[in-house]
């Protein structure tokens, strides 16, 4: 899930996955080479494009969130059905600094513009910084790391990021100062999602496959905000692995960043009581957790090559500490561009995935509830 895309995007990828999802990019190679080749869709498919452009909007959260007065709250005797991971912080590295772009992020490399791109960096994906350019437009970093999408043909492990494009962690903002029993979040969160993804298109290799989502805190909390790392893992290897950081501020459980302010796909940590709850997803046993649902989100990007990718989707968080609960998106392909003697403006040819996400383990303050008897 920066998303940070899930994306989280695969991005997400997730994600992008996440932020989705985000490192899926093998359907991009096959509509470029559907337009520039011209070998795969016909005229007639071309032709009919344009009216399918509002097809295939994500399916509705009633699906899977269920209505408040179906729970009650638990007894007092009762406690979180969601096990609880373990993760052990290590020590912080002096500097570091994060993708703040909203799309993905070029290194290069030499620090400038006219160098070679050897690779793509995830929003919200934090790095230690190796060296920096004379001018101080640009940092070094290494670029075998999860999170990041190596350009083909390229082998560097080093790469050169503007400067314009992150920001330093923690820059511009006060500690946080808060006693253990007012922590909202501790410093060995964790918690965990299950992704299903599938795709419509006739030029998908791959049609289906599952994913985990995990955040941990890897690292030594810094000025009370605690650096979480989200992790993208495919079943069968469908596609890369992908990585991304957030920031979250102990006491308040929003993320610094404002990802989720710009980019649904990225909004993993919205804060403490983001809204009024409006349903329950369920959970195991009969227990379930109170959510705030919005939707449906639009978020468009370009891809280069005339091709546009358009996600719409909704989002439910735990009405207590702002975690994402759960998150579905439809995921599609437009194209703008001259094609056989023909112009086209945003248009639709089929070429659509699907993501659903919801919330399997987390040892942070949901707010639980169970269903009535």
């Amino acid at each position: 899930m920066n998303g940070k895309s899930l994306y989280y995007a695969a991005r997400f990828t997730a994600g992008q996955t996440v932020r989705n999802n985000r490192g899926v990019t093998f359907l991009l190679l096959l509509m470029l080479a559907l337009i520039v080749g011209g070998c795969t869709a016909s005229a007639a498919t071309m032709q009919n494009a344009a009216s399918m452009a509002d097809a295939a909007l994500p399916p509705a959260i009633t699906t899977v969130i269920e209505p408040l007065d179906a729970y009650q709250s638990p007894g007092d005797d009762s406690k979180s059905p969601l096990p609880t991971p373990t993760a052990t912080p290590t020590s912080a590295a002096p500097l570091r600094i994060v993708i703040a772009s909203q799309v993905r992020a070029n290194l290069r490399s030499g620090p400038g513009t006219s160098f070679d791109i050897v690779a793509k960096a995830n929003p919200g994906l934090t790095f230690d910084v190796l060296g920096r350019s004379e001018d101080g437009g640009w940092y070094q970093v290494a670029t075998n790391v999860a999170g990041i999408t190596p350009v083909e043909g390229q082998t560097a492990d080093k790469g050169w990021v503007a400067a314009e494009l992150v920001r330093i962690a923690g820059e511009g903002e006060a500690p946080v100062v808060a006693a253990a029993s007012d922590l909202l979040l501790k410093p060995d969160l964790s918690a965990e999602w299950a992704v299903s993804w599938k795709c419509d298109s006739e030029r998908c290799q791959i049609k289906e496959c599952e994913a985990e989502v995990k955040a941990v805190v890897n690292r030594a909390v810094s000025n009370g905000y605690l650096p979480v790392e989200h992790t993208v893992t495919w079943d069968d290897a469908c596609f890369s692995t992908d990585a991304w950081t957030f920031e979250v501020n102990q006491v308040t459980g929003k993320e610094r960043t404002g990802e989720a302010e710009q980019n649904f796909l990225y909004g993993y940590w919205l804060g403490a009581k983001p809204g009024d709850p409006t349903g329950v997803l369920p959970l195991a046993d009969g227990k379930g957790v109170e959510v705030y649902c919005t939707g449906p989100h639009t978020v468009e990007i370009e891809e280069g090559a005339g091709w546009t990718t358009v996600y719409q989707g909704n989002t439910c968080h735990d009405v207590n500490t702002g975690l994402l609960a759960y998150m579905n998106y439809t995921k599609r392909w437009l194209y703008t561009g001259d094609y056989d003697g023909k112009t086209y403006a945003r248009a639709f040819f089929g070429d659509i995935e699907h993501l659903e996400q919801r919330l399997v383990t987390a040892n942070v303050p949901l707010a639980l509830v169970e269903k009535k008897k």
